[in-house]
């Protein structure tokens, strides 16, 4: 509103100054002609300019600069720790052995394993750890000091020692194998022959045990049987390192015969060897077994002495048995 004021201001200025210069004054009479009159001219009154009012500079507007999307980066979870199982020592529990005579340190847990020494019952012992055989059989590993002092580790049939090793490291005994035995093999680990079909057994003294023999064919394999138990797998060794067995079958020498023994087993409480020694087929008509058992030194089944020096010094027995056409 204000600037339209100052506009007529100036328009009414403007439109003044216009008339006092058309309307002229006469010049006064009588006045020389060749005279020049000098008209005073109108000075222009000031024209108001106009500051012109402060304008607002518009502010620039912000653009927004994008910022960059940080990538994401995979953090990985940590895995969860697997409980490392710590193996506690298995302590060492005193032992005794408890035997009627001298008992066989090993050098492995075994029967089959070298003898290291022998030791007399109430040895002390250090029971350091327990095994089981093929036979299912525990052993003991041991540490026993000799006379000079010297510790060996070696290892002992498990039912030899009186200890509470199980009690004290928490192991229960292990359960005998209800499946059938594998293939039999020796002591020395001679495996003896597989059993095949029309296989047939004849017991080496079988008139001695009141057993009556089988009658082959003469397309039967025939195979002369004996054994030997003990009271303790240790005695087992004496007889194995002493015994001679002299079989005959219709008076022929059956020798070799260490191949085909088993390996020691547990039978009805007691460790017994079997040797089934291959006589193949054999012709019609009757045949005998001569089985005759001595030894090199005196031995013990547990039971009895045997041997030399001993009221036993020999071991005899027969069977008599027909073979007859298929």
């Amino acid at each position: 509103m204000r600037k339209h004021s100052w506009l007529i201001v100036v328009l009414l200025l403007l439109l003044t100054a216009c008339d006092e210069v058309q309307t002229g004054t006469p010049s006064p009479s009588g006045a020389d002609d060749g005279a020049i009159l000098s008209l005073p001219t109108r000075t222009l009154g000031p024209i108001v300019s106009f500051t012109p009012r402060f304008t607002a500079t518009p502010i620039p507007s912000i653009t927004m600069t994008p910022s960059d999307t940080p990538t994401p980066t995979l953090t990985s979870i940590p895995a969860t720790a697997t409980a490392t199982t710590t193996l506690t020592p298995t302590p060492t529990v005193q032992g005794v052995i408890r035997s009627t005579e001298n008992v066989n340190l090993r050098s492995g847990p075994g029967s089959n394993y070298e003898i290291v020494v022998s030791v007399p019952p109430g040895t002390p012992l250090g029971v350091l750890g327990i095994q089981v055989d093929s036979q299912r059989r525990e052993w003991y590993k041991v540490a026993y000091a000799d006379e000079d002092g010297e510790v060996q580790f070696l290892w002992i049939f498990a039912n030899l020692v009186e200890t509470d090793f199980k009690e004290t490291v928490g192991l229960l005994a292990t359960p005998p194998s209800t499946q059938p035995s594998t293939p039999a093999r020796d002591v020395t680990g001679t495996v003896t022959p597989t059993p095949e079909p029309n296989r047939v057994e004849i017991l080496a003294y079988c008139q001695q045990k009141n057993v009556r023999p089988d009658q082959p064919t003469t397309g039967d394999n025939v195979y002369i049987e004996w054994s030997w138990f003990v009271a303790l797998p240790e005695l087992m060794d004496q007889h194995l390192e002493n015994a001679n067995y002299e079989v005959r079958l219709d008076g022929e020498l059956l020798d070799d015969w260490e191949p085909y023994a088993t390996e020691v087993r547990v039978e009805a409480g007691v460790w017994i060897v079997y040797w089934f020694y291959p006589v193949g087929k054999l012709s019609a008509g009757e045949h005998t077994v001569e089985y005759r058992l001595t030894w090199d030194d005196a031995i013990s089944d547990g039971y009895d002495q045997f041997g030399p020096g001993t009221s036993i010094e020999s071991n005899q027995g027969n069977c008599t048995f027909n073979v007859v056409e298929p």
